[in-house]
């Protein structure tokens, strides 16, 4: 019994196989607890960049990723999406001189991402990690309680503490019936809680008592 408990357990966790839980202590004061598939730069300034491809171009296991960057004195956007590229993380493609987002790919052997939007993408930045990202208010400088990237990404400095965001979205396509962009916000990739792993477990365990009998 014991054993099969584990063996659960084991599959209930394999979704971070690739992440490492991160303490991101963030520059409001707010810690979280962030799944972070890798790590580019070095310093003492520190962000995590969350991308949501949202089911936009699958197939996925997962559909957002959380990646860190470390870098002193200052750094734009473009710095460390660069650094992300070319440590060969994920790749990027951009126009008009590094200042507008045109798509990234990113595939580690699970999860396979590119948004099938060349340049459907919001970006924003918060010094809350647990922030609502939503729809972009009526002056352009808002995504929820997220502040929106108002300018191109090359000339969008970087904050200690604050997490970047980059949310698919779509401009040309159509969403499924019913829905809009305010069903796709950007998904942070949070670590479960382990209560909620015990729950997911002895739930597993529920199910192989019931088909034993």
């Amino acid at each position: 019994m014991k054993k099969i408990l584990s063996m659960i357990v084991v599959l209930a966790c394999t979704g971070a196989l690739y992440a490492t839980p991160y303490n991101f202590q963030s520059a409001s004061g707010l810690n979280a607890c962030i799944e972070v598939d890798a790590w580019a730069g070095s310093g003492a300034n520190e962000t995590i960049l969350v991308v949501d491809w949202n089911f936009m171009g699958g197939p996925y296991e997962t559909e957002s990723h959380a990646f860190g960057f470390r870098w002193d004195g200052t750094a734009y956007e473009s710095d460390m999406l660069n650094a992300f590229h070319n440590a060969g993380i994920f790749t990027v493609t951009s126009g008009y001189g590094g200042a507008f987002l045109y798509n990234i790919a990113y595939d580690d052997g699970t999860d396979s991402h590119l948004h099938t939007e060349t340049g459907s993408w919001n970006l924003a930045s918060t010094d809350n990690p647990y922030a609502q990202w939503g729809a972009m208010s009526s002056d352009w400088t808002k995504l929820g309680e997220w502040d929106a990237n108002m300018s191109g990404y090359n000339v969008e400095l970087l904050q200690d503490g604050q997490l970047e965001g980059i949310n698919a979205i779509l401009w040309s396509g159509e969403y499924p019936s019913g829905q809009t962009f305010d069903d796709y916000p950007l998904d942070v990739p949070f670590v479960p809680e382990p209560a909620a792993l015990a729950l997911l477990a002895m739930g597993g365990l529920t199910l192989l008592r019931r088909r034993r009998k």
